[in-house]
């Protein structure tokens, strides 16, 4: 695409300026390209003179200049332009933008997304909520996040399989086993005091009707109960996570259960491993991992003193397990009150022999719901939202997924209930589907005027000069640009802001150009760019899993 011929364009310079002498021939860099905020400074602008100004003691402008009298660009550019502080602006021809435009649309969209994964693995692990109660808001945020990243990267060349983690071992599945114990003896009209520790929701009740339907199944004494009712409330607990998960629109390719980690002895032989190599050591009757050898960390309990197992040592085996079916990369999503647990699990990767600049983990900062302006209460009673379901029923799936992705992952989201319900242009996916729909709607207008699709293989791209049609064709190419980055930086929330800028430049072309006139001609040119913007914008909400309505 344009952007790779720019830099194309500084590579052969840079090849030039070591033939001269002027840089050194062994120097190898990745030059940083953008696409500056003000289009007065160019279509891409580099920062290569200041990558270089530290190796060859130089400074940047000189750099810079110098680079810029080796280039040859005028293939590509009108003109290269050295600003104040060292920066290359290239200000790329018009004709260069339609012809790429017109090579897009020949030869297929999806032919032209960069290969950047070239068939590596990857498994990304998310959403991953215990299984002891229905996901909420903060789990929808995080289940979208994980859904459309693995699209993004299947998108750029990478094999990706999605994993969701089965917490169903250790306390909180005791805990629900008590729980949904209590509220069984209530029903059966033998109450037990219900502690304060036990799980609260609505939900354990709906589960203790449900075993007091099948009365014969309960063990008599009160222990085995206790362990009997643990599985059943947890895998009624995982039916409803993988149902609103469905609804949701994601679904997993694996559900890995903790258990199976302690059934197949995998915990006790990393513990075993560990110790082997000293990284482990016994103290005050517990077993501690030395993570201060690898990290800026305090030395963690593996096995308690009472010979419990924390949830450290079956996540070490549990990454363990993941680096052996041989991914090339780990991505973990989880909230981000588990900061501080990453200093850890990065070494104890380190301390079983595993690269752990393999492991990527993204933090999910906390979603705030608004209903009329205001903050709504994080509590179970009625009428306040807390599950995602809930949110789902209020606002539908593709609102949801859209506005879960329209905050970097890491910054706190305000959720307007509100405003996602509005069916205007106010509505961020209202604003892009609405968009699709309206250029469906010329299409069918072309239609009826006798303007078939394939009559515009012969559209002439040189009669689209209006400035806003430029505008809109470097908005239609920056796409392939912007999901390069998203993959390369792990941040899906970019396609979001990308298709709102991108239909900003379509609504605001329409408002003031005729698409179907007397000319048929720039007619055909019109519908050709319009065509690839339909299936920019189809392609986009198809990455982030949110429909491309025809009619509104």
């Amino acid at each position: 695409m344009v952007r790779r011929q720019v830099r194309e364009i500084i590579r052969e310079a840079c090849d030039r300026c070591k033939g001269s002498g002027f840089l050194p021939r062994e120097i190898e860099l990745d030059p940083i390209i953008e696409t500056p905020r003000d289009q007065e400074h160019g279509d891409y602008s580099t920062n290569i003179a200041f990558l270089l100004a530290s190796k060859v003691r130089k400074n940047p402008q000189e750099i810079a200049r110098f680079l810029v009298e080796h280039m040859d660009f005028e293939k590509v550019c009108d003109k290269v332009e050295v600003a104040a502080k060292g920066f290359m602006n290239f200000y790329v021809k018009d004709a260069v933008w339609r012809d790429t435009l017109k090579r897009v649309s020949d030869e297929g969209l999806d032919s032209m997304f960069p290969n950047v994964g070239d068939g590596r693995k990857v498994l990304i692990e998310f959403v991953s909520s215990n299984p002891t109660g229905p996901l909420h808001i903060g789990h929808g945020r995080g289940a979208a996040v994980g859904d459309v990243l693995a699209n993004v990267l299947m998108k750029t060349g990478y094999v990706v399989v999605k994993e969701y983690y089965v917490n169903d071992a250790g306390k909180q599945i005791d805990t629900l086993g008590q729980s949904t114990y209590a509220r069984w003896r209530e029903l059966e009209g033998h109450p037990i005091p219900f502690e304060e520790h036990f799980y609260q929701g609505d939900y354990v009740k709906d589960i203790a009707a449900l075993l007091a339907e099948r009365r014969d199944s309960i063990p008599p004494h009160k222990d085995e109960a206790i362990r009997f009712m643990a599985r059943f409330a947890s895998d009624e607990v995982m039916c409803g996570i993988e149902r609103d998960l469905a609804d949701f629109g994601v679904v997993f390719d694996n559900y890995f259960r903790e258990t199976r980690l302690y059934e197949n002895g995998e915990v006790d032989e990393t513990l075993k491993t560990l110790e082997a190599q000293d990284y482990a050591y016994e103290k005050d009757g517990a077993l501690w991992f030395r993570t201060g050898l690898f990290e800026r960390d305090e030395d963690r309990v593996l096995v308690k003193s009472d010979g419990e197992k924390t949830y450290f040592a079956s996540d070490i085996a549990y990454h363990k397990n993941k680096f052996e079916r041989n991914f090339d990369l780990l991505i973990d999503i989880w909230g981000s009150d588990h900061h501080g647990y990453i200093p850890r699990l990065r070494a104890s990767l380190e301390a079983l022999g595993k690269d752990k600049e393999s492991l990527k983990v993204l933090l999910i900062q906390f979603v705030t719901l608004l209903k009329d302006g205001k903050p709504v209460g994080m509590s179970t009673r009625s009428g306040q939202f807390t599950t995602l379901k809930e949110v789902l029923d209020e606002v539908g799936r593709d609102a949801a997924r859209f506005f879960f992705l329209m905050r970097k992952s890491d910054a706190h989201l305000e959720f307007d209930l509100d405003l996602a319900k509005k069916t205007s242009n106010e509505n961020p996916v209202y604003y892009v589907q609405y968009a699709h729909a309206r250029i469906e709607s010329i299409f069918r207008v072309a239609m009826d005027e006798g303007i078939e699709a394939a009559s515009l293989r012969d559209a002439d791209v040189g009669l689209l000069t209006l400035k806003d049609e430029i505008a809109l064709i470097k908005g239609i190419l920056t796409f392939f640009d912007v999901v390069e980055g998203s993959a390369r930086s792990l941040e899906p929330h970019r396609i979001t802001f990308y298709l709102l800028d991108l239909v900003g430049r379509f609504h605001s072309y329409y408002n003031k150009t005729r698409v179907i006139g007397d000319d048929r001609g720039v007619t055909l040119a019109r519908l050709l760019l319009l065509d690839m913007l339909r299936q920019v914008i189809r392609s986009g909400l198809s990455i982030l899993g949110v429909s491309a309505p025809e009619r509104m």
